[in-house]
């Protein structure tokens, strides 16, 4: 069995999830490159720990040093993972934002400027996006 939290570590500095979700934004083109990223600010999981899957919510900063919120559930199906990322609050005010972001425990509960799902399967170390399988969502 795959250990989703060997390959996805949540903690602010992980690259890992600094590229996972750099690629997926840049694959679903939201960002010009994967390594449009300056960092995960901010993340923490949401719900319980799961083996066949994680949510996640956080704060990443874009190279233009602007701040963003976003959330992202990975599911494990069968030999690949699934995932969608929410991209964005839309709220009048950064306050409001970060204080949607903090205060549901369901992403579909927020209004977010883009929503992407698509696929992933380990490569080596890490979870890797499948070129081709990002899509625009909508919950």
């Amino acid at each position: 069995m795959i250990d989703l939290d060997a390959l996805l570590t949540l903690a602010p500095g992980s690259l890992a999830l600094e590229w996972f979700i750099g690629t997926c934004l840049f694959e679903g083109g939201v960002w010009t490159s994967p390594r449009t990223s300056d960092g995960v600010l901010e993340i923490e999981r949401v719900g319980e720990q799961e083996p066949e899957g994680l949510r996640a919510r956080g704060k990443i900063w874009q190279i233009d040093q602007s701040l963003h919120g976003f959330w992202l559930e990975i599911e494990r199906a069968a030999d690949r993972f699934e995932w969608r990322i929410y991209y964005d609050v839309i709220a009048s005010s950064e306050r409001r934002a970060w204080g949607a972001l903090s205060s549901h425990e369901r992403a579909e509960d927020i209004e977010w400027r883009v929503t992407l799902a698509g696929e992933a399967t380990v490569g080596g170390n890490a979870l890797v996006v499948v070129p081709g399988s990002v899509r625009f969502w909508s919950p």
